[in-house]
């Protein structure tokens, strides 16, 4: 099977088993309030979509508990944030884990060793810094990453829905985003794509979310060659560090 490079030499040293996801996420280096920050926003999380009681509500909270809905450090000057999971990425990633072994929430932003979030965000991150360890290893997460709409939907459906609706559902779910914000408390948003730039900027306009300068970024699924993503995605996330290394 071919693999793009900066993942493949990262997996032949990866180990399988099943291991509890406390001693597996972040190895011995998370402390515990970071443990508790993702058990709180999937709790979150899940009681909106309980209240929603749409079928991909109910599957996203029972065939999916490792869907955290978002992952990295806290607190972090650094946060991400795209669109809303989608359920082929989530569907991959449960099957192809990092190890073999079951899903855990590092199964996030990876979705198996060809999707683009492993072989363009994640390799971009590390080729920055923003992950210290290898694409394919657990932990090394120097930025948070998350979504401004939690619920996983079908991506051809989600493409398609107007400015009213999308706006709507980032209304819904910006509670949570907000609740995330002050307590990873960043100094600086790269909105991973156009639709995730405009539900945060108004957010942000609407006084729903905390106002953070941001950056819009080329998305990691948008069209072109794995080096040409992978340019446009480091020169945005470049250009916006600048920014922040001015401010500083």
């Amino acid at each position: 099977m071919s693999r793009i490079p900066c993942i493949s030499r990262h997996l032949a040293g990866s180990s399988a088993g099943a291991v509890d996801y406390f001693n597996r996420l972040l190895g011995d280096l998370a402390p515990p309030h970071v443990m508790q920050h993702f058990d709180q926003l999937r709790s979150r999380i899940n009681a909106i979509l309980d209240r929603e009681q749409s079928s991909h509500a109910l599957a996203q909270v029972s065939k999916f508990p490792w869907l955290y809905g978002a992952i990295g450090q806290v607190p972090s000057e650094i946060m991400f944030v795209c669109e809303n999971p989608s359920f082929a990425g989530v569907e991959a990633a449960h099957v192809e884990t990092i190890d073999g072994g079951p899903p855990d929430i590092e199964a996030q932003w990876w979705g198996g060793p060809r999707n683009p979030a492993a072989t363009r965000f994640r390799c971009v991150l590390c080729e920055l810094g923003l992950k210290t360890n290898g694409v394919a290893e657990r932990g090394g997460w120097n930025c948070y990453i998350t979504n401004v709409i939690k619920a996983a939907n079908v991506a051809k459906e989600q493409s398609a829905i107007g400015s009213k609706a999308l706006a709507a559902q980032a209304q819904i779910w910006a509670p949570v985003l907000a609740w995330e914000m002050e307590r990873v408390a960043p100094r600086h948003l790269f909105c991973v794509g156009g639709k995730a730039a405009k539900a945060v900027k108004l957010l942000q306009k609407e006084r729903l979310i905390p106002r953070v300068s941001l950056s819009e970024i080329c998305h990691y699924s948008a069209r072109g060659s794995h080096e040409k993503v992978r340019s446009e995605m480091l020169a945005g996330i470049r250009q916006g560090l600048q920014t922040l290394r001015a401010r500083a």
